[in-house]
């Protein structure tokens, strides 16, 4: 169409301009672009509105337009199309307005309905007219297929380096990209040491948990990457943290890419939505064992893996170790029904009983059986100390290597932790050393930091000695023999 088949009545409402960057490098870095689509006020004045009429909507700067339904700007502007307040919408090109064909025929039925014209460098288009709500379609499919082609050429170009593990992501504490563009060690000892804690630590214990909680009550700290920045620092372990460290790949020596991957599902509001989603092994884009030096093998991952997934209660495995007295306490299946059977203890005198009462809380149906533990447990045990009874002392001998070595290692540990802060004291003195006694404006701030460094080297030296004094010694050869002696009577 043309300008003269504008009409009085749409030129009387308003002239929106659709401003829109895809980010916000975009809107920093590309200006020309900001200001081309700013002129489109002069546009508008030029078809007949007044310059009062006209309104500009840039509230979607920085904002992709394949995002369906996270744009304030485009939602505000279909609103008052809807309302019947807009003559005719302005924007660059269609690729502005929209990239996702369920938003651009939304508008284009609005527009419809209300009599909105819609304006680009190219023309001027009435989505009522056939011809002309056929380009403005044809338009919309071209902007969302450039949008994916684009998308995909990316991705691929990715996917292609990934596979030769060149592709540079972020590395977790204790890796670093060289120069050559390889992954490498840590260098600095207390990193290697403190990660290496946590895996032995896990080997012992076998369960995220309680290798949190241990860490935790050793006073263990683990690096850390700084927010927006460069360079580590050691905080306390969470759980998630731990968890994540144990299940990365990186740390066994593989380069993994697709861990996690884009999954398209409906939300509440019943919009399209994108979550990332852990998948199964098989399904990881790029998979390279021995790419770099692990901290642990590529078996020994793997049955990390596999005890982080049995500790997981379901139906398929016990599931971790639970709370109670009871030695077999979340291990009982019912041989009537198949249901995991819970477990009452009983106060003062009563007994402790294993109850299936599933079918019960469920459907109100009767408890299918319960019976005392007492039996069942001392029938248990004397099994199980048959079994043992001709390895039981060498494994407890071997646990007690076990728990010294990781002894060792927290020693190790807190021996680096004071050498890091005793070569902080050295730096902070040589560069008080350094400074002119007179500049005091710069004296007293570098003496402050000595007294500073100085205080943190007590501390770190009294809890040190505080920590390494509550570790116990390894077993002596003496005790190792007394065990040993002792081995035909395991039950006692």
């Amino acid at each position: 169409m043309n300008r003269e088949q504008i009409t009085t009545e749409q030129r009387s409402r308003l002239a929106v301009i659709y401003i829109r960057q895809s980010s916000s490098y975009q809107v920093t870095h590309n200006v020309e672009s900001g200001l081309r689509q700013r002129n489109f006020v002069e546009r508008a004045i030029e078809l007949g509105w007044d310059q009062d009429r006209v309104l500009v909507i840039d509230e979607d700067l920085g904002e992709s337009a394949s995002r369906t339904g996270k744009r304030s700007g485009f939602e505000q502007m279909v609103a008052m199309t809807a309302l019947g307040e807009v003559g005719i919408i302005l924007a660059i090109e269609v690729s502005r307005l929209a990239r996702a064909n369920r938003d651009w025929y939304h508008l284009l039925d609005i527009c419809s309905i209300t009599g909105t014209l819609i304006g680009d460098e190219e023309g001027l288009y009435n989505p009522k007219e056939y011809n002309d709500r056929l380009l403005l379609g044809f338009k919309g499919t071209m902007s969302e297929a450039e949008l994916h082609i684009i998308k995909q050429r990316l991705v691929e170009a990715m996917r292609q380096k990934a596979k030769r593990g060149e592709l540079r992501r972020r590395l977790p504490a204790g890796y670093f990209w060289d120069e050559a563009g390889r992954i490498q060690k840590d260098p600095d000892e207390q990193v290697c040491a403190a990660i290496d804690l946590v895996f032995n630590r896990f080997v012992v214990l076998e369960t995220i948990n309680q290798t949190h909680l241990s860490l935790c009550e050793d006073g263990v700290r683990i690096p850390v990457h700084v927010a927006h920045g460069k360079g580590l620092e050691w905080k306390q372990p969470s759980s998630g943290q731990i968890q994540r460290m144990l299940t990365n790949p990186i740390y066994a020596g593989a380069y993994v890419y697709g861990r996690r991957q884009t999954e398209e599902t409906v939300g509440s509001d019943l919009k399209p939505k994108k979550r990332l989603k852990h998948v199964p092994k098989e399904a990881w884009h790029v998979l390279i064992k021995d790419h770099h030096d692990g901290y642990i093998s590529w078996e020994q991952f793997e049955k990390i893996q596999e005890r982080i997934r049995s500790n997981r209660r379901g139906i398929e495995g016990p599931g971790a170790p639970r709370e109670g007295n009871s030695l077999l306490q979340g291990l009982i299946v019912c041989g009537r029904c198949g249901r995991r059977m819970s477990i009452a203890y009983g106060k003062g005198s009563r007994p402790t009983r294993y109850r299936c009462a599933k079918a019960r809380e469920q459907t109100g149906a009767p408890v299918c059986q319960a019976f005392g533990a007492r039996k069942l447990e001392q029938a248990f045990e004397k099994i199980l100390l048959e079994c043992l009874s001709p390895l039981g002392v060498e494994a407890m001998i071997e646990a007690a290597k076990v728990y010294a070595q990781d002894n060792e290692a927290q020693q190790r540990q807190w021996e680096q932790k004071v050498e890091r802060v005793r070569y902080e004291v050295d730096l902070a003195r040589r560069q008080y050393d350094a400074v002119d006694p007179e500049n005091r404006l710069v004296a007293r701030e570098l003496e402050r930091r000595f007294e500073k460094v100085l205080r943190t080297l007590e501390s770190t030296e009294s809890e040190a000695r505080t920590h390494l004094g509550a570790l116990e010694e390894a077993l002596s050869g003496n005790e190792e023999q007394l065990l040993r002696r002792h081995a035909h009577n395991l039950p006692t």
